[in-house]
């Protein structure tokens, strides 16, 4: 893909609509699919709207949490697809990229339960001081997913 001619719903679609390999460990799978239900929810919820079509290096209309959620929710995935599926024999490179994903899984998790409303809102509003206060809801469905990000 081409961050500079391909949209973000088609990056989307690229890292949703990548098959789980046969060979996974059902930990990998696990992570990889609540990653995807996750990151399609987040690409297709309204507040992503003014951003989904403008191709992937192209600033954000709205740079807002949702879009920031969707772009840490996609980079983590694709450190899990950069690591062997089956979870074995993996170099330190490897064992660092799969460290990395569940532990962004971990702060995805934390950031959009937050009921505080606290961390989120203030690292979107300090780069973007102009989002204060403008701070769209996750809705329940999105709410529901990132309960069961780290469930085992």
């Amino acid at each position: 893909m081409d961050p500079y001619t391909n949209t973000r719903e088609q990056f989307t679609a690229h890292l949703v609509d990548r098959p789980i390999p046969e060979n996974a460990s059902p930990e990998w799978k696990k992570h990889v699919e609540r990653s995807k239900t996750l990151l399609d929810k987040l690409a297709h919820h309204p507040a992503m709207a003014p951003n989904l079509q403008q191709t992937y290096m192209t600033p954000a209309k709205s740079k807002n949490n949702i879009y920031f959620q969707w772009d840490f929710v996609g980079r983590t995935l694709a450190y899990m697809y950069s690591v062997n599926p089956t979870l074995k024999n993996l170099g330190r490179v490897e064992k660092e990229a799969w460290d990395d994903a569940i532990g962004r899984t971990v702060m995805a998790q934390g950031l959009i339960l937050d009921t505080s409303k606290g961390t989120l809102d203030k690292m979107t509003e300090s780069n973007y001081p102009d989002q204060k206060g403008r701070h769209p809801e996750f809705g329940e469905e999105i709410l529901e997913l990132a309960k069961h990000l780290t469930d085992d």
